[in-house]
């Protein structure tokens, strides 16, 4: 499989650097400004590579609430920020633009990113109402910017949402797979932070050689069952302080993680 040529290791677990809110998003923080959100992008990529992080995904995870059409500001502050950090990045890193995947595309192009999350097809309903994607328009783009070596994650279902016309997942993987040949297929819970059913994997590797990662709910205790079956993981929410979602990355939660990770792997 490819992740081995990418990350070095098979199984790789993959820390995303949830990047503070940037201009026009609601939670920005103008008293301390991009400068800000710098350091304490900083400071959460030096707590994965210290606790021994496989690659690091940079997302503008506190933009929320997310729009499917993001400001050119929220690229060009992105693309600053990881530009600054590039001399201290030690592993595989990829980038994620959330709801936009065209724009995740652009800062890929402009940061040389090894990687890259986003929701390439489907239309599903949730919390921000219909999202109808072309994934044709998304691919030609990703051609056009010379990006098709650049590694592609992406859900088979997105998190928290319903497909408008219900297929069963099987399906769907099939389809996912012959339409667009993702590298990775991501596989997420029905909720924020719970685990994913690893039954949802087994099933999905039933119809495709693709690798199918779990994106979430992946914690210290968990983290052994899951790459039991799943061929590697997203972490974020559980290697934080006190395991919340807008706290810093600690160091300490990373590497009891890694640890039980590169365990269930056989690492030497």
């Amino acid at each position: 499989m490819w992740m081995k040529d990418v990350f070095g290791t098979d199984k790789p677990i993959i820390g995303v650097l949830h990047m503070h809110a940037l201009p026009t998003d609601p939670k920005f923080d103008a008293a301390t400004g991009v400068q800000g959100v710098l350091e304490a992008a900083r400071a959460d990529l030096k707590a994965y590579q210290e606790g021994g992080i496989d690659g690091i995904l940079f997302c503008n995870e506190f933009s929320i609430p997310y729009t499917s059409d993001v400001k050119p500001v929220t690229i060009a502050c992105m693309a600053r920020i990881i530009g600054e950090l590039k001399s201290e990045i030690k592993v595989p890193m990829g980038v994620c633009v959330a709801s936009d995947a065209m724009k995740g595309f652009d800062l890929a192009a402009a940061v040389e990113a090894d990687f890259i999350r986003e929701i390439l097809h489907g239309a599903h309903a949730g919390v921000y109402g219909i999202s109808n994607l072309d994934p044709g328009a998304i691919e030609r783009h990703r051609a056009e910017l010379g990006l098709m070596n650049c590694k592609t994650m992406t859900a088979v279902i997105p998190e928290g949402t319903r497909q408008l016309a219900e297929r069963p997942l099987k399906e769907v993987a099939k389809t996912l797979a012959f339409n667009l040949n993702p590298d990775t297929m991501l596989v997420y819970s029905t909720t924020p932070g719970s685990s994913i059913d690893v039954e949802q994997v087994s099933t999905i590797k039933e119809v495709t050689d693709t690798p199918v990662f779990a994106s979430n709910g992946v914690k210290a205790e968990t983290v052994e069952e899951i790459l039991s079956v799943a061929d590697g993981a997203i972490v974020a929410t559980s290697v934080k302080y006190d395991g919340k979602f807008f706290n810093a990355v600690d160091p300490e939660r990373v590497k009891a993680l890694m640890e039980r990770a590169k365990a269930a792997r056989g690492d030497k």
